[in-house]
């Protein structure tokens, strides 16, 4: 199957992709490495393209405004320009939206000892008025919220925060990464274990968990030895997948996996079934982010290429591909039947 062929949609930013977002009313944001922020409506069509300074790491909405995090700073975009720019304590890092107020976390990394020595979490209005800073020892490695807000912290003090207190989770191994949807929140520890927000340990493996997604009661896990799995929440091994590095990866809509790979030179982009079969694969420039919505997955690259698929013209350009292998599957059938005479 022609992956690239099956897109829906090929944009173009000019420097790395380092963040998309796919908005509800079928706008598609992406962010780049050296600042710039472009927006396409749901037919394709640019609608913005500014410079925010510096590197995006994270885009929200709220309302009519982008709030995303570039370099050091939180910068919200209204109307086309840039409405205000707020600088924060070192890296500006990770953004929620929580009861129209914005969320932010930032980091402060030690060269000398080569690790995070500090971290903030900031909270603004959506004028950029500061509400509250507070400042922990720990980097932020993950940031949600349901009913409470949930910070999953590196060392010293690992655990989460709820609400601001500090709790513990069943390993006192550092949260490296998390995932939340529907009251569903996991997170990934640097011990290879993956815990629950109700203190339980759902598995454990080899190797550090890099990234968690989940839907339909099926977990995939991005594991720092470049390994995929795909796991039920009572630790039904269901597939995996080796390769070369692990540089992105999402579950998309028919519950099939869009995994970026790369080997130093070429990127990858694998796509796989539920139950683990290579559907597509695509060689190009080294796959950057990727981020999945009910209708679309979106994957932005090093050389500054967004693709976008939808499930309608995916599932319509696989089903000719099966189609089309009817008739040399019957013709290799009969040969062998030939050849059996």
């Amino acid at each position: 199957m022609d992956l690239a062929g099956a897109a829906w949609m090929v944009r173009e930013i000019g420097q790395p992709i380092s963040a998309i977002y796919l908005c509800e009313d079928g706008r598609i944001i992406a962010g780049g490495w050296d600042g710039n922020l472009s927006v396409w409506d749901s037919d394709g069509n640019n609608l913005l393209s500014i410079e925010c300074g510096d590197r995006i790491e994270t885009i929200a909405t709220l309302e009519n405004r982008i709030i995303v995090t570039s370099g050091l700073n939180l910068v919200c975009i209204l109307d086309k320009t840039i409405d205000w720019k707020f600088p924060l304590e070192g890296s500006a890092d990770l953004l929620i939206i929580v009861d129209k107020q914005i969320v932010a976390t930032s980091s402060v990394y030690d060269i000398e000892h080569g690790d995070f020595m500090e971290g903030a979490i900031w909270k603004f209005s959506s004028n950029g008025e500061l509400i509250s800073v507070n400042r922990i020892d720990e980097r932020p490695w993950f940031v949600a919220h349901e009913t409470n807000l949930i910070v999953g912290l590196g060392r010293p003090r690992c655990g989460i925060l709820i609400d601001e207190k500090h709790s513990l989770l069943p390993t006192e191994s550092p949260v490296t990464c998390g995932y939340s949807k529907d009251k569903d929140i996991f997170f990934g520890h640097a011990d290879g274990s993956l815990s629950d927000i109700n203190g339980n340990i759902i598995c454990t493996e080899d190797h550090s968990i890099e990234s968690i997604d989940y839907m339909e009661q099926r977990l995939v896990l991005a594991l720092d030895d470049n390994k995929i799995i795909s796991k039920t929440l009572d630790d039904k091994l269901m597939w995996f997948s080796e390769g070369p590095q692990i540089t992105c990866h999402v579950l998309g809509f028919d519950l099939m996996h869009w995994c970026g790979r790369y080997n130093g030179a070429i990127g990858l982009v694998e796509v796989r079934s539920e139950n683990g079969d290579l559907i597509a694969t695509l060689e190009d420039s080294k796959p950057k982010t990727a981020t999945a919505d009910e209708k679309r997955v979106a994957i932005g690259f090093e050389n500054g290429q967004i693709m976008v698929w939808s499930k309608e013209l995916f599932s319509r350009r696989k089903d000719l591909k099966l189609e089309s292998e009817i008739p040399r599957n019957l013709e290799l059938a009969a040969k062998l039947r030939s050849l059996r005479k």
